[in-house]
C-alpha cells in the first residue's frame, strides 16, 4: 500500500511539473505571435537588439539609457516619454531580454558595451553621449565611458553599482542554488500563474501600477519567461568578472559632468529579510552605502543628490528625479 502511494505521489508530481512546463510553453509562443516589439530591431552581427527611440526632433547630445539587472527597456517608460520632450532618448535590451535576440556571447559587461556600441552606430546615432545606467546598468555605462570617453558627454549614474561592489556586497550575497530554483519554477510556469492570482498580482504590480493597463500586460509578458529568468542567471555569473573589466579599463571619468543619485532606503529592504539571513543584509546594505558614497569622486565635475524616502527602484519610485538630473546635464552641455 505504502509503495502504491508513493508511486501515485510520484506520478502526480511528474504530471503537474509537464503541465506546468505545458502550460509555460504555449504562453511564451502566445506571447511571440501577440506581443509585438514597440521599438525596431536592431541587427548587431546576425542577432538583434530591441531598441526604442523617442524625441528625434531634438538636437543635442543623444540621452542611451541602461536597465539595471534583470530590467528591460519596459523599465524606464515612466522616465524615457518625459525626456523625449526635451532631448533624443534611446532605451533597448539588452541581448536576451525582452524583444532582444540572445547573445552568441558571455553575459559581461565588456560585450554588452560592444553590443550597445554596434547597436547605436547601426542606426547612425553618434556620440558624444549622455550615459544614464541604473543598478547594475550603472557598471555597463561606466565602462563604456572608459573604452571610449570620445564618445561620451556626461554621465548619470542611478543608485548605480561600481567595481567594488563584488567584494562590498556581492560576494556573499549571491545565492547560485536560490536563482537555479527561480530558473525551474520558472520553467514549470509557477510565476506566470501566480501572477494571474488577483490578491499577488496587485502586489507585483505595485512597481508599475502607474502604466497603463496595456504596458503593463506587455510588460509582464517579457518579465515572466524562461528566457528572461536564464539571461539574468547568466549576468548574474559574470560579476565578479566585470568588476574586474571595468578595474582594468579605468574608473576615473576625469572631468567629464557626473550625476549621482543615491537611494536613501537600504537597498535590501525588510521584506527580502526572507530570502537573506541578517548578517549577509547588513554587508550588502553597508557595501552599497560605501559604493555610493565613492561615486561622486570619479569625476572632478560631479554631484551627489540624495532620493529621499526612496528605495532601489528608483526609475518607479522617484522617475521625475532621473527626468531633472538629465535636463539639468544635458542644458549644460548644450551651453
Amino acid at each position: 500500500m505504502l509503495l502504491m502511494t508513493a508511486q501515485v505521489v510520484v506520478a502526480s508530481i511528474i504530471a503537474l511539473a509537464g503541465s506546468g512546463m505545458t502550460y509555460e510553453y504555449i504562453a511564451e509562443k502566445l506571447d511571440e505571435r501577440n506581443v509585438l516589439p514597440i521599438g525596431r530591431m536592431v541587427d548587431v552581427g546576425g542577432y538583434k537588439l530591441h531598441m526604442i527611440e523617442m524625441g528625434q526632433n531634438h538636437e543635442g547630445p543623444v540621452v542611451i539609457m541602461e536597465a539595471g539587472g534583470g530590467a528591460c527597456s519596459l523599465d524606464w517608460q515612466l522616465v524615457q516619454p518625459e525626456i523625449s520632450k526635451f532631448a533624443r532618448v534611446i532605451t533597448y535590451d539588452r541581448a536576451g531580454y525582452a524583444w532582444s535576440n540572445v547573445s552568441p556571447l558571455e553575459r559581461t559587461s565588456e560585450n554588452m558595451v560592444e553590443e550597445l556600441r554596434t547597436m547605436l552606430n547601426n542606426v547612425g546615432v553618434q556620440g558624444p553621449y549622455i550615459l544614464v545606467g541604473h543598478s547594475f546598468g550603472g557598471l555597463n555605462v561606466q565602462l563604456f565611458a572608459a573604452k571610449y570617453p570620445n564618445e561620451v558627454a556626461g554621465v548619470i549614474l542611478v543608485d548605480a553599482n561600481s567595481e567594488d561592489g563584488w567584494e562590498k556586497f556581492q560576494k556573499g550575497a549571491m545565492n547560485a542554488a536560490l536563482a537555479q530554483i527561480g530558473m525551474i519554477i520558472t520553467y514549470l510556469g509557477i510565476p506566470r500563474l501566480v501572477q494571474n492570482i488577483p490578491s499577488i498580482k496587485i502586489l507585483a504590480d505595485k512597481n508599475i501600477q502607474k502604466y497603463d493597463a496595456k504596458i503593463q500586460e506587455v510588460y509582464w509578458s517579457q518579465k515572466l519567461g524562461v528566457k528572461h529568468a536564464a539571461i539574468n542567471i547568466q549576468e548574474c555569473a559574470c560579476l565578479e568578472q566585470n568588476s574586474n573589466q571595468l578595474k582594468q579599463a579605468g574608473t576615473s571619468l576625469g572631468n567629464k559632468p557626473l550625476i549621482v543619485i543615491s537611494a536613501s532606503k537600504p537597498l535590501l529592504g525588510e521584506e527580502l529579510k526572507v530570502l537573506f539571513a541578517p548578517e549577509v543584509m547588513e554587508k550588502a546594505n553597508l557595501g552599497w552605502r560605501e559604493v555610493q558614497a565613492g561615486l561622486p569622486s570619479k569625476s572632478s565635475h560631479s554631484k551627489h543628490i540624495i532620493a529621499e524616502d526612496c528605495g532601489h527602484q528608483v526609475p518607479y519610485e522617484q522617475p521625475e528625479i532621473i527626468v531633472e538630473a538629465v535636463r539639468e546635464m544635458y542644458e549644460e552641455l548644450r551651453k
